[in-house]
C-alpha cells in the first residue's frame, strides 16, 4: 500500500467553502459575505447602470441595485466583529 499525499485545505472566514490556499485567497477577496470585499460587478458603487432599449423608442439608462452587494449579510458582519473583539481580548 502506498501513502497518498493530501493537499491542505483552507476554509473561508465568511462562508463554508473549502479550497486550496491559492484559491481561498482569491475567493475571500470577492466572497459576498465579506464586509470588506471588492465587487467586480458594480466596483463597490452599490448599483449598476443598464441601458434599456424598448422597441421603437430611444434608449435610456436605468440605475439598478447590484444583485451581489444586496446579498450582503449584516448578521455575518456582527458575528465577525464579535469574534475579532474576543480574539483581541484574549491577547
Amino acid at each position: 500500500m502506498k501513502e497518498v499525499r493530501v493537499q491542505k485545505r483552507y476554509k473561508c472566514d465568511f462562508c463554508k467553502q473549502r479550497k486550496t490556499k491559492r484559491f481561498m485567497i482569491e475567493h475571500e477577496k470577492m466572497c459576498y459575505r465579506n464586509p470588506k470585499r471588492f465587487c467586480y460587478y458594480c466596483e463597490n458603487k452599490g448599483f449598476t447602470i443598464e441601458v434599456m432599449e424598448p422597441e421603437g423608442q430611444g434608449s435610456y439608462d436605468e440605475k439598478i441595485d447590484c444583485p451581489y452587494c444586496s446579498r450582503f449579510d449584516k448578521g455575518m458582519l456582527e458575528s465577525i466583529e464579535k469574534r475579532e473583539a474576543e480574539a483581541r481580548d484574549e491577547e
